[in-house]
């Protein structure tokens, strides 16, 4: 199983909704999860197992998990995990419960859904269960997939019985409790042994001397049987002459009938012809430019129609014109005396700023002295802070240029990453190549081994059965011969005087033929045969089996050939890669360099986020500082300046009055100069608004006319383009016209209207001119075949009714022939098949005492016991690889007679100890070793491409000479293909995992996830 996605909300110390991208995490094939104790971090695992399975470590149903586990701040809960089953087939899965808006501690049973992503759709399975998605049960999943705390030591101290029955779960053993199958296998034979004994009963009347006397009726009708089909096969081949012959003739009588068709139709043809090649004459040459001259007519007129449109519009836009202009000569005088006005509003405006700054004046001067004993103050608290801010960036800028470059460290990390995953792949495909180079050596050495030659086998095969069966059916007839000696040999020693003869009935017997024993001779007939036979089965036999080799060979050789491509393309895609390492202080074979560097950023990095925080914090003091001075400043600043300002204004504007006087409006109210200044202001507007609009329509309108009139000047233009390329077109016409077949272009247009479908015209011609040429030849064959031949009826009839009456009594002998073979292979059959029988009732009885000891064997599940044993004992030599390097070759691993595990100590001579007399960081080491291998072990079952790995515990226990050999292990077991996730809170290990997520639990928000 590999997790895709996780969406947690309400669950725990997680509030909000947070969602875990594991993609990116299992890409790199080593993570990490990290976070202050009791910032979340193990509840992300058991939200994985209680969405998978509904259970969690920490909680049962009786503890009423649904509340507890709730946070809450949470009125719902809600899990939802995606991920990726042994077969790869994607699912997700998603648990939900609320709480009761009415009672608090009341919590709704969750709902679950199980979906399956089936072509790219989220499907509903009808059950949750996991468990045969998987493949594993809950606890076995604790112990081989995600190792929850508390839990990393459970394996080895299960006890043996417990250890068995999870071996037997884990490795399917089973299957090797077969104690049920072979009671049925024992039940089934007994059964099998009494229903054979039965049958043989049938067979009691079933004897050799009854075969020997319906063999001998077989022959004599086999016999008459080959005369009479000799003198068949004669009369056939006789026949089947004349009746070629008649054959013939009328077979020519048809060629002619269908020639004289084909002749009748050539003038046809030929007519089609020549309208075919006049159409495509006419096509190649003229059908695209008369094309092209009706779209040039077609636009001309489009163009013609387009011209008087816009002749029109210019024509109105002109008149427009006019009318504008004689309205702006009657506002113009109006527009000209409007500066004398403007002086005049000016002076207006004036004086009342006047009356208002001279009101002002009095209290900015007050404001103005508070201002200047402030700003005193905190210039001196300014460069106190400046002098602070100098220094920190000084260091920071000392930091930033010590450190290395993170985004070339980034780019090479990826190649690094690259590079191993290239390298695993070609590994991969050399140990592929090779173990079929190994096969294939195997199944060539057996092939030489029985003596395999491509070249001569099918050959050398045919003839030795050839030659074998000639032998068996030279033995057979011997055998029949001597069968036939014997029955004579026993019929005369019966004889005896006054006695009829069994077979001729006569009473006087005067010379009664001495018998010879030939009892060793039928004897030594049987060996042969039965020798023979066994040639003809271990031949054919031979032969199948080489067949198998050949078929397996080849289908090997077309693997071999389909790596070898797939490796060279590997090859081009290392090179490639190799080719794209750039970074010149760095190593393509070592990452050592590339390690101390990221170590080195991770450091840096951290003092410049420490130093930054330091600046930012100064520099916040410093800007709240000088945003206070700058306001004050700004404030006095505005003070003094509006009070200059004002008094210079009031002098300024006393200066620029021009046709008023400010001793006469002095002792006004501004509420009178005001109304007066207003509505001298709105008249001089409206004069100006006025004259303005006037001027910009008459502009505006002029734009318009020239782009109008260069509008119609480019569309005449283009009409003048048409015409000459339609004259153009007419002359090129004209020509083709010349060195053409047609007369007029209406005798081309016709033949185009003809649109003949010419593909299918040429074939048609072809395919008769063929069928006519065929035709003729054959005809012509016929001819010279049948020069010097005559067909006579009568002669035909008399040959057909000879054979007729031959065949009838060819069929009647071929009756008689076959009713005595089916006799005899009836009797024969059933006599093997009594061989057979009493064959099979000895194998049954070998089987039923055979089936009887296996019985007792599995009794009482032994032999699974002892599978077990052996699947531990492998267990453990695989953990002992991880484990000896962890320990530094100290410790060893053992499994008991007992099946147990007990530690081997070599620093006191190899004696063994109690698992349970090991410190807190070596049973880590141990159990980490047992888990790693049982989950490769597991997982290796189900022949994924990629294994997936949790730990969530134990990396406190270990100093830090243990903490860099487990943490070497791992990125082994990333090399390896494995995915490995880490929960911890060893600072060390997140500075060196390339990729992590922190947790960090907020008081008001709860537990938050960040990637590093």
């Amino acid at each position: 199983m590999i997790p895709l996605k996780l969406i947690i909300e309400g669950i725990y110390s997680y509030q909000e909704r947070q969602t875990i991208d594991f993609t990116a995490l299992t890409n790199v094939g080593l993570f990490g999860i990290f976070g202050a104790v009791g910032s979340g971090k193990s509840s992300i695992l058991e939200a994985i197992t209680y969405a998978l399975y509904g259970e969690t470590e920490r909680l049962n149903a009786r503890d009423r998990r649904a509340y507890n586990m709730m946070n809450l701040k949470s009125n719902r809960s809600y899990i939802e995990l995606n991920f990726i089953n042994f077969d790869n087939r994607t699912f997700k899965i998603t648990r939900e419960f609320k709480r009761n808006s009415k009672n608090f501690e009341d919590v709704k049973s969750p709902t679950v859904v199980l979906y399956e992503n089936i072509n790219e759709q989220w499907i509903p399975l009808e059950s949750s269960n996991t468990q045969s998605i998987i493949g594993l049960s809950y606890e076995n999943f604790k112990r081989t997939i995600i190792i929850p705390q508390g839990q990393f030591k459970e394996f080895i101290e299960l006890g043996a019985k417990e250890r068995t029955d999870m071996m037997k779960e884990i490795f399917q053993l089973h299957r090797f409790d077969l104690q049920d199958k072979v009671a049925t296998l024992y039940k089934k034979n007994q059964s099998e042994l009494d229903q054979l004994n039965g049958q043989l009963m049938s067979y009691e009347e079933i004897n050799s001397e009854h075969i020997l006397a319906i063999r001998d009726k077989l022959r004599g009708e086999r016999e008459s049987f080959i005369l009479a089909q000799d003198s068949n096969k004669l009369l056939q081949e006789k026949f089947q002459r004349v009746k070629n012959i008649k054959e013939d003739f009328l077979q020519l009588h048809k060629m002619k009938s269908q020639f004289q068709q084909l002749t009748d139709q050539q003038a046809e043809k030929e007519h089609l012809r020549q309208r075919m090649i006049r159409f495509e004459e006419a096509y190649t040459n003229f059908y695209h430019i008369l094309q092209s001259q009706d779209k040039l007519k077609q636009e001309n007129r489009y163009e013609h129609s387009r011209l008087q449109r816009e002749e029109t519009k210019s024509n109105d836009i002109q008149q427009l014109n006019q009318q504008l202009s004689l309205q702006l000569q009657e506002v113009k005088p109006q527009y000209e005396r409007l500066s004398e006005r403007r002086i005049s509003e000016l002076d207006l405006e004036l004086i009342l700023q006047l009356i208002t700054f001279s009101s002002e004046i009095k209290g900015l001067k007050e404001s103005a002295e508070k201002g200047r004993n402030f700003v005193r103050e905190a210039k001196e608290q300014q460069i106190q802070s400046k002098n602070s801010i100098q220094e920190t960036e000084a260091l920071l800028l000392r930091l930033k240029q010590s450190k290395p470059s993170a985004n070339e460290l980034m780019e090479l990390g990826q190649w690094y990453t690259r590079h191993q995953a290239i390298l695993q792949q070609e590994a991969e495909l050399h140990q592929q190549l090779a173990e079929l180079k190994t096969t294939i050596a195997d199944l060539n050495d057996n092939l030489r081994r029985r003596g395999f030659d491509a070249v001569e086998f099918e050959s050398k095969y045919n003839s030795e059965l050839l030659t074998l069966e000639a032998r068996l059916s030279a033995l057979n007839d011997e055998k029949a011969h001597l069968l036939l000696q014997q029955k004579l040999t026993h019929f005369a020693e019966n004889l005896s005087a006054g006695s009829p003869c069994p077979l001729c009935g006569a009473l006087e017997h005067p010379a009664i033929a001495e018998g010879i024993d030939i009892t060793q001779e039928l004897t030594d007939n049987r060996d042969a045969i039965a020798k023979i036979t066994g040639a003809i089965k271990s031949r054919t036999d031979q032969k199948f089996e080489i067949e198998k080799l050949l078929l397996r060979l080849q289908s090997l050789e077309a693997q071999q050939n389909d790596l070898t491509e797939k490796s060279r393309a590997h090859e081009s895609l290392k090179s490639n890669h190799l080719l794209q390492f750039t970074w010149q202080n760095y190593s393509s074979m070592d990452e050592s360099v590339y390690t101390q560097k990221k170590q080195e950023l991770t450091r840096i990095e951290a003092q410049i986020v420490a130093t930054e925080q330091i600046l930012t914090n100064r520099k916040l003091v410093l800007a709240d500082l000088e945003k206070k001075l700058d306001k004050a400043n700004n404030k006095l600043n505005e003070l003094e300046v509006n009070e200059a300002r004002k008094q210079t204004q009031i002098n300024q504007n006393i200066g620029h009055l021009k046709h008023l006087k400010w001793p006469d409006y002095q002792p006004l109210e501004h509420a009178a100069v005001e109304n007066q200044y207003s509505t001298l202001k709105a008249e001089n507007l409206h004069i100006e608004k006025h004259y303005k609009e006037l001027t910009e329509q008459l502009n505006g309108l002029n734009s318009q006319l020239a782009a109008q009139n260069s509008l119609v000047q480019s569309i005449q233009d283009r009409i003048s383009k048409i015409d000459n390329e339609i004259v153009e077109a007419e002359a090129v016409i004209e020509q083709l016209l010349k060195v053409s077949p047609f007369n007029t272009i209406d005798q081309v247009k016709e033949t185009l209207a003809e649109n003949l479908p010419v593909q299918q015209i040429r074939a048609e011609l072809e395919q008769f001119q063929i069928k006519f040429e065929t035709l003729k030849a054959q005809i012509a064959q016929l001819d010279k075949k049948l020069v010097d031949k005559v067909y006579d009826e009568a002669f035909f009839l008399q040959q057909e009714t000879a054979l007729e009456q031959n065949s009838h009594q060819l069929k009647i002998l071929t009756e008689n022939v076959a009713k005595y073979e089916q006799e005899l292979n009836q009797l024969e059959t059933a006599f093997e098949k009594k061989e057979i029988l009493l064959h099979e009732q000895a194998k049954l009885a070998l089987r039923n005492d055979n089936l009887k000891q296996l019985f007792n064997l599995f009794k009482g599940a032994g032999f699974v016991q002892y599978v077990s044993s052996i699947y531990l004992r492998q267990l453990c030599d695989h953990a002992n690889i991880r484990f000896h390097r962890m320990t530094r070759n100290q410790l060893s691993l053992h499994i008991n007679e007992n099946n147990e595990f007990e530690i081997i100590d070599y620093l006191n001579e190899g004696k063994s100890r109690s698992v349970k007399t090991l410190s807190g960081g070596q049973a880590f080491q141990v159990s980490l070793s047992l888990a790693l291998a049982l989950a490769e072990s597991v997982q290796s079952n189900t022949k994924a491409s990629k294994n997936f790995f949790f730990i969530d515990e134990g990396f406190g226990t270990q100093d830090i000479a243990s903490v860099n050999i487990v943490f070497e292990t791992l990125l082994d077991l990333q090399k390896e293909n494995r995915i490995v996730g880490i929960i911890s809170h060893v600072q060390e290990l997140k500075e060196r995992i390339p990729l992590s997520l922190s947790i960090e639990k907020d008081e008001e928000r709860g537990s938050q996830i960040f990637i590093n």
